[in-house]
């Protein structure tokens, strides 16, 4: 497939770009951080440091505005001048669209693992089943990249689908009432339970480390089937934007 050929230089490109590592990598690294040295000495009564659960946490939150690679790279790519050329390039660029999503995806995963590493190796912060996490962390990926381009494909205003990803990234950090209380009713219950992606993550990776393999699973196919009918609806979008 020729295609493959584009994969190690679209993979050069996220490498080489600096905004999103300084955002999804550098950025995280400093919040974390500055928790673990304001946390330095809080224990809680239960004997655990409330720094693990945060900077869990803040690694599967900047899952989230992973999408952001993706969107901005087939932006790039199909809707500017330069989509002049995909007209000339001997594969299909529905192919070579799929492949940017993918390089993207793993990028953005890779990103998580290197913040995992840091967590645990630097600040001691216990991640139990790392198989398991870096799992949750690729659904999240997956499904942020989803979104991101149901944005790119349905709206004709590039800046307004990436105001839509950001409201998406902090509309559920907020709604798992990590910045505030939320209301007391069913919508808000269940925003800050199963029908969030940030709880659903959470909920998988701490029922792993304590052996609840039942609850594990069930929350990431929660995550799973929400992922594969909003790829369903992405490709729609995404052909018809394209023909």
């Amino acid at each position: 497939m020729r295609v493959l050929s584009t994969v190690k230089f679209t993979a050069l490109r996220m490498i080489r770009n600096y905004i999103v590592l300084l955002l999804l990598l550098v950025v995280p690294i400093v919040l974390i951080s500055v928790f673990a040295i304001i946390l330095s000495d809080t224990v809680t009564e239960s004997g655990e440091r409330p720094l693990h659960g945060i900077a869990k946490i803040m690694v599967v939150s900047f899952q989230l505005f992973a999408g952001s690679i993706v969107m901005s790279y087939i932006q790039h790519e199909f809707f500017t001048a330069h989509k002049m050329r995909l007209g000339v390039l001997p594969f299909r660029k529905e192919l070579y669209a799929f492949s940017i999503m993918m390089c993207g995806t793993v990028f953005s995963i890779l990103l998580g693992v290197a913040l995992m590493t840091y967590s645990q190796f630097v600040l001691g912060v216990p991640w139990g089943n790392w198989a398991w996490s870096i799992y949750v962390i690729a659904l999240m990926s997956v499904l942020s990249s989803t979104v991101c381009l149901i944005f790119t494909f349905s709206v004709r205003n590039f800046k307004l689908a990436e105001r839509l990803s950001e409201v998406y990234g902090v509309g559920f950090i907020a709604l798992a009432g990590l910045f505030f209380p939320m209301p007391n009713n069913a919508f808000f219950d269940f925003m800050g339970s199963y029908g969030n992606p940030l709880v659903l993550s959470m909920l998988s990776i701490q029922a792993m480390e304590q052996s609840d393999a039942g609850e594990a699973w069930f929350t990431a196919n929660i995550l799973l089937g929400a992922i594969v009918l909003l790829f369903l609806l992405m490709l729609a979008l995404g052909r018809r934007k394209m023909a």
